[in-house]
């Protein structure tokens, strides 16, 4: 996907994804320099360890809250 550096507002840069969307990241997350202007390619990639890890964690949130309730 390519995708520009619009403007970048108090930390965060304004990226503008071509064919259209937008997206706000803060400046400091991004592991090279940017600057307004800029150019570069995103590619997103799935992430099943922590897609489970999250899931393991809802799941063990919904136990505890079920259990809390029946003891009341």
């Amino acid at each position: 996907m390519k995708c520009s550096v619009d403007r970048i507002e108090e930390g965060i840069a304004v990226i503008l994804v071509r064919g259209g969307g937008r997206m706000e990241i803060p400046a400091k997350n991004f592991p090279f320099k940017i600057r307004e202007g800029d150019f570069f390619d995103v590619a997103f990639t799935p992430d099943s360890e922590e897609k489970e890890r999250v899931k393991k964690n809802i799941s063990d949130i919904r136990k505890r809250l079920l259990k809390r309730s029946k003891k009341q």
